[in-house]
């Protein structure tokens, strides 16, 4: 598969700074690539590099979620018909996206992917001002991001173990539902009394949460995980559930599929959007259908 001009985004803090050591291994991977590199220096700088890559076909994003979140966000902001393709290097924490995509773990097979693969559209959500690419959750999973977060810089955790003991952290300490409302695909809004609410296009979150195991990321539609209020005991009994995504048959769980929700509350509501925090009374969560190429595996 001919690239064209390639742009190389690393962020060598992912994983702790551990990619800053990988960045020579990486241009040793890529040495028949031809291709410019730069490092991000600050959060958000991403975002900004992709921004400015008109001109280029595809940008590789070097890092975590974080990573090719800001790179989405970056590469959405220059038009269509010149946008470059997106492809994903994984080597930070949870990873979540490439395993949507199918990206391979192994760093060595995904720097292959990026001569022996295809181009594929992929869904794009947009919620409030941010797109995304994998999931945004309202409700008690964005009170478990930013904890995990915590963890991360204090206890050098990552992956789903980072996101477990974060999320047992706010069982037992925060386990409080939410009153909302929220208008599915422009219908009148109904009252929700829950714990979450999360709308992805990726099966998995959190670094490997089977929240959503129908998800699929190119039919143009979001899949919904809603659950009821949860005693700390009813909780603890349905984690492992979770984790493995046989929750979505119990009572307490939702599931639908929607292209668009509107969700209100009297306060501000925690949501994650790939694993980014945010704090806002009112979210509209829209769906753009093939709305970026990827460059993934052949099937």
């Amino acid at each position: 598969m001919a690239l064209g001009r390639v742009l190389v985004i690393f962020n060598p803090e992912a994983k702790h700074g551990e990619t800053s050591k990988l960045v020579p291994v990486i241009e040793q991977l890529l040495m028949n690539v031809h291709h410019d590199s730069v490092l991000t220096e600050f959060p958000g700088h991403a975002e900004d590099l992709a921004a400015a890559a008109d001109g280029y076909d595809v940008v590789v994003a070097v890092g975590g979620d974080g990573t090719v979140h800001e790179t989405l966000n970056g590469l959405m902001r220059i038009p269509d018909d010149r946008r470059p393709a997106l492809a994903v290097l994984p080597t930070g924490s949870g990873n979540d996206t490439r395993r949507t995509l199918g990206i391979p773990e192994d760093l060595a097979e995904a720097a292959l992917t990026l001569t022996t693969g295809v181009r594929k559209r992929f869904d794009v959500g947009r919620c409030n001002d941010t797109y995304f690419n994998n999931s945004f959750a309202a409700g008690l999973d964005a009170k478990v991001t930013a904890k995990a977060v915590e963890y991360k810089a204090t206890t050098r955790r990552s992956g789903l173990w980072l996101y477990l003991t974060a999320l047992l952290h706010v069982l037992f300490n925060d386990l409080e539902s939410f009153d909302l409302s929220i208008a599915f695909d422009g219908c009148e809004p109904s009252h929700y009394d829950t714990l979450i609410i999360a709308m992805t296009q990726g099966p998995t979150y959190g670094g490997g949460f089977l929240i959503t195991p129908g998800a699929v990321p190119d039919d143009g539609l979001f899949e919904v995980c809603m659950i009821d209020p949860l005693s700390l005991v009813n909780a603890l009994v349905r984690l492992p559930f979770v984790i493995v995504g046989k929750h979505t048959k119990m009572k307490v769980v939702h599931m639908s599929r929607h292209q668009a929700a509107t969700i209100q509350a009297e306060r501000p509501v925690p949501a994650q959007i790939d694993g980014e925090v945010f704090f806002e009374p009112r979210y509209r969560i829209t769906m753009l259908p093939g709305g970026i190429e990827y460059i993934v595996p052949r099937s």
